[in-house]
């Protein structure tokens, strides 16, 4: 029943029902309320330190704590990925593109990835990892500052 409850798993809620009703739902009569999921959107997003965009996760997306998460537009994170908190996925200035994420991937606490890059399914990074390259062996582990084991 802490499903019901728990503040994170509301925020994912109403962030796929938003996700819904703006890719679904074009005629003008949703407005309405496409405009009062958007406004609670921004206020849960506010209150728990989470900046992620619409339609960037895939399903599953599992997020363990709140706290600062940031996810630029750009980005794709593939399905059933977890996030921690102080997670920032986003855009270098010195490179145009955004990571692109795999399936399974395990992202801890205070991780930092940027730049044009393609993280493998199933790939785990540490916590305060910041990651830069890409990692395409699948099942990797990635600390530190970019460093496979």
């Amino acid at each position: 029943m802490i499903w019901l409850v728990d503040p994170v798993a509301r925020y994912q809620r109403l962030l796929r029902r938003l996700e819904y009703w703006e890719n679904c739902r074009t005629s003008p009569g949703w407005l309405p309320l496409k405009v009062l999921l958007r406004w609670r959107f921004q206020r849960k997003s506010a209150q728990l330190g989470f900046s992620i965009p619409l339609n960037v996760c895939g399903p599953g997306l599992c997020i363990l704590h709140y706290g600062s998460i940031v996810v630029s537009r750009h980005a794709r994170i593939g399905e059933n990925c977890t996030l921690n908190s102080a997670v920032n996925i986003g855009v270098s200035p010195t490179s145009p593109g955004a990571p692109h994420i795999g399936n399974g991937v395990y992202i801890g606490p205070g991780a930092k990835l940027w730049n044009d890059i393609t993280i493998a399914d199933g790939v785990t990074i540490g916590a305060n990892a910041c990651v830069s390259k890409s990692v395409t062996e699948e099942g990797a582990v990635v600390v530190g500052t970019n460093r496979v084991l």
